[in-house]
């Protein structure tokens, strides 16, 4: 700071001697003029709204997207900075704004970099959505196949009554309690999960697939008719060579017992 204010002082110097000199006309425009220009100078670096930090933050960007263009993982050093010259919501917000032009530029090691460094920030549960929509994305990016996992009810499975309405979800076999597809149905000829039934995103077919994760099911029906439930329960091997898997119901799968879903 010091520094500027010598360099102010060296500049304003040439200006007070055109000013004094006898042959100067318009002085008091020349100095009023000269005066303002000074002052907002000194205003940007002392005061509350100084631009300073604007032009720090504006270096590291440029630093970070040099690392993004040519695709490398973003160094520890910009990491620091970024925690150190940003508030908690700026951080974020610049991360979701980096990782998402690292997807989009398909610069997917900068994007891998970030992720991981930015997990720790989305607390929340509003916030862990974000991340996981961003997580959801990358790896999209990088598998595409499994980008439109799906899993089907093949039409020809057998029923034991005619449906009302129904539900069917999916879980990972021996996984967490957490649903990676959940649909409720009125049409047995067009039962179909996407990852767009997820519960959590990224947390859903396509994840299953990847991980090569056996796939349980679950379908409750309610009868039209006679106003029965019928439930149906089980584990299958999934074919981890496609992104499609259908499954056929055998009509002595089914049970009357309420069975929590």
């Amino acid at each position: 700071m010091f520094i500027f204010y010598l360099l102010t002082t060296l500049a304003a110097l040439p200006i007070i001697a055109y000013v004094l000199a006898k042959k100067t006309i318009n002085k008091g425009l020349i100095f009023g003029s000269s005066l303002l220009i000074l002052s907002l100078c000194l205003f940007m670096f002392i005061s509350k709204f100084a631009f300073v930090g604007s032009f720090e933050k504006q270096t590291l960007n440029n630093k970070i997207f040099d690392e993004i263009y040519i695709d490398s993982a973003i160094s520890v050093e910009y990491f620091i900075q970024l925690e150190n010259i940003l508030d908690e919501d700026e951080l974020k917000n610049w991360l979701v704004g980096l990782i998402g032009k690292s997807i989009d530029l398909k610069k997917l090691k900068s994007a891998e970099s970030l992720v991981a460094f930015s997990e720790k920030f989305f607390i929340s549960n509003n916030e862990k959505l974000i991340f996981y929509n961003l997580y959801s994305a990358l790896r999209d990016e990088k598998f595409p196949k499994f980008k439109n996992s799906s899993f089907k009810i093949d039409p020809s499975s057998l029923y034991p009554c005619s449906i009302k309405n129904g539900e069917v979800t999916l879980f990972i076999a021996n996984g967490p309690e957490i649903p990676i597809a959940r649909k409720e149905f009125k049409n047995k000829d067009n039962i179909l999960l996407s990852n767009l039934e997820s519960v959590i995103p990224g947390f859903d077919l396509a994840s299953a697939y990847l991980n090569q994760e056996s796939i349980e099911v679950k379908i409750k029906i309610n009868c039209l008719d006679d106003r029965q439930t019928f439930f149906m329960q089980n584990t299958i091997v999934i074919n981890q060579n496609t992104s499609s898997n259908s499954y056929i119901i055998n009509l002595n799968e089914w049970f009357k017992t309420p069975q929590e879903l």
